[in-house]
């Protein structure tokens, strides 16, 4: 084999090489896309089990407990009320700063876990229920209207998004 040929076998090798090293980095940029993806899908999912539970709730205490609302002072503050713990809020407000996790690895889930979040792993999500305008709901107000918007904040472990979701609730 003649110098030359020499040379263009060298050469035909390390063009092989930067082809392969560039191949596995556009390979591991992929799997990160597509594990990007799973956990924003399955968190879009827990987010709509969760708003569907929510949205079955009553507006108002007031109307749980069986009263119609006649005007807005009839209404009440966004919270549980005393000793009410999930599952056994009676009215969507009760949401209101409610801190829910996947349950751990290899456990069994409670009652304390929305099912939403039963065979997962690693999410966590956080729930805040306001009074908004009722022309406007991407307006919060310090006062009582006759809607309410409930908002989800879902984060994975394995993932740097946070997936933003709401429900608008009137009555």
């Amino acid at each position: 084999m003649g110098s030359g040929q020499m040379a263009l076998t060298i050469a035909a090798f390390m063009l092989l090489g930067v082809v392969m090293l560039n191949y596995r980095a556009l390979n591991f940029e992929n799997e990160d896309v597509l594990d990007t993806n799973e956990y924003t899908q399955k968190g879009v999912a827990i987010g709509r089990s969760l708003l569907e539970e929510i949205s079955q709730k009553p507006f108002d205490a007031v109307i749980a407990g069986g009263k119609k609302i006649l005007k807005v002072t009839d209404l009440t503050s966004c919270g549980a009320g005393s000793g009410e713990v999930y599952p056994n809020f009676n009215d969507l407000d009760d949401f209101h700063r409610s801190t829910f996790r996947s349950p751990a690895q290899g456990t069994t889930p409670t009652t304390a876990t929305p099912r939403s979040l039963w065979n997962t792993w690693g999410y966590t999500i956080w729930v805040t229920v306001e009074y908004v305008a009722e022309n406007n709901p991407e307006v919060r107000t310090s006062y009582y209207t006759f809607a309410k918007r409930v908002s989800l904040r879902i984060a994975n472990d394995f993932s740097r998004d946070t997936l933003r979701m709401s429900y608008v609730a009137t009555y």
